[in-house]
């Protein structure tokens, strides 16, 4: 997805765009903004859109290097919210160390509320930025351009936090939070992530859930809404003994989980706030390596898959199925190893085409990684836990 600005001929609201901004209601005419809004790409280039456009064009990232006393980060497109608190964690260790006089953030969308929880700064910008605000800091600074390690985020999970402290020599922060121990009454279980290779497997669920209810435990079990893998999997489950739940939006299942006991996670938003407000758990990890999204800072314990074929080895990185000449999978499915095809594609097409239309399928046909974790083993570590 490209970095782009574009130039209206008259006022628009952003509504009328299809965007519920955070910090900009109305986009004046003849001025220029920028943007990296898929949907926003998308609609502007789109034949007979009904939006009189004066210019738009792709933008390209200026990797100068220079001794800012300012600097705009600007982050990756539509990223998830578990990315968007590590890009904010990692941003608040440098606003603690204050090698920057001035510090803002562009493009952090949907997760505006929440980056704006964790970092002082008022400079926060969800979808647009004009050209007069992006005038005011001498360092415009593209993580995934900027940092190696972070340009093949979706084929190669890192630990975003991790290499963005490392890259600016600054301490991890984590805020206090008061020490408040007592008996696990309650367990909550995030099984959803956006992606069908990180979402756990609804046998595995199942035999958690009976697990739980047989030591006498109080359930939740938090789905997301409206969305084809919650659907499919609220389908598939056995147990009436839970209690669903099913946030309404980012906010609600932000206030939600300030308040759980102890937290069964996969790789997903959940993990990384119960990391933000230190909250117990236990991660039970598929494709991505725990390694790469838990720190010795975190109460959270964890489990990798260790799935092992001719094409992959768990856990290989990738976070999503691809679209590799019009076939969807990953690498072992696909039967094809990472390296060929990272080196057989044009990477900007492997997140093309719908994918969604193949969740539901490796919802019902979990991919090997997925399918390999056995619950007798998950059952031993969370007896050590939880008792």
């Amino acid at each position: 997805m490209p970095f782009f600005s574009f130039i209206l001929k008259k006022k628009y609201t952003t509504s009328q765009l299809g965007i519920l901004d955070a910090n900009l209601k109305t986009l004046i005419a003849r001025k220029k903004y920028f943007s990296k809004n898929t949907n926003v790409w998308k609609l502007l280039n789109k034949k007979n859109n009904n939006i009189d456009i004066q210019k738009i064009s792709y933008e390209s990232h200026d990797l100068k290097i220079i001794h800012a006393k300012t600097i705009l980060f600007c982050l990756p497109p539509s990223i998830g919210i578990g990315d968007s608190i590590e890009y904010a964690l990692a941003i608040k260790a440098i606003e603690n160390k204050k090698i920057f006089k001035k510090i803002g953030i562009a493009f952090c969308s949907r997760s505006h509320k929440i980056i704006s929880q964790i970092i002082s700064s008022k400079n926060i910008y969800s979808d647009f930025i004009s050209d007069e605000d992006m005038q005011n800091y001498e360092k415009i600074f593209h993580f995934s351009s900027e940092i190696n390690s972070l340009k093949l985020q979706k084929y190669q999970r890192e630990n975003i936090e991790e290499k963005i402290t490392k890259f600016f020599n600054v301490e991890k922060y984590r805020p206090r939070v008061k020490n408040n121990e007592k008996k696990i009454s309650r367990i909550s279980i995030f099984p959803i992530s956006n992606s069908p290779i990180r979402t756990l497997s609804v046998l595995l669920v199942n035999d958690i859930i009976k697990f739980l209810y047989n030591k006498k435990f109080k359930i939740d079990l938090i789905l997301g809404y409206n969305d084809i893998i919650s659907n499919t999997f609220k389908k598939k489950l056995e147990s009436n003994c839970v209690n669903i739940l099913i946030p309404k939006n980012i906010n609600d299942l932000d206030n939600y989980i300030k308040n759980i006991e102890f937290g069964i996670f996969c790789d997903s938003g959940p993990l990384h706030l119960s990391k933000l407000y230190k909250k117990k758990g236990f991660l039970i990890s598929t494709s991505v390596d725990s390694k790469k999204i838990l720190s010795k800072q975190d109460n959270i314990f964890s489990y990798n898959s260790i799935f092992n074929s001719p094409y992959c080895s768990a856990p290989c990185g990738l976070t999503n199925i691809i679209n590799f000449k019009n076939n969807h999978g990953c690498f072992n499915s696909l039967k094809k190893t990472k390296e060929y095809i990272l080196d057989k594609s044009d990477l900007s097409t492997l997140n093309r085409g719908n994918l969604k239309n193949s969740y539901k399928f490796f919802m019902e046909t979990p991919v090997a990684c997925v399918k390999s974790i056995k619950f007798e083993k998950i059952k031993k570590l969370l007896e050590q836990l939880i008792n």
